[in-house]
């Protein structure tokens, strides 16, 4: 008898759980939606730069360094 009500017990607390968890990923989702519908950035992302391009900044920001050559 006391297994069942355990295991009525863990089950309702699971159920209530999984509730909780849905309420709170939907809220989650629904403010995602409204900035996509919006045709808003989602705050603290950054602008896309393409890779070739911050790596053309980077080189174009580094002292430019003389290369010794090994000719003799």
């Amino acid at each position: 008898m006391k297994k069942l009500i355990l295991l009525a017990l863990g089950l309702g607390a699971l159920s209530c759980t999984n509730a909780k968890l849905v309420d709170y990923n939907a809220g989650r989702l629904d403010t995602i939606e409204d900035y996509l519908k919006a045709n808003k950035p989602y705050p603290g992302s950054k602008e896309y730069k393409s890779l070739e391009k911050e790596a053309e900044s980077w080189s174009n920001q580094q002292p430019q360094q003389e290369q010794p050559s090994d000719q003799q």
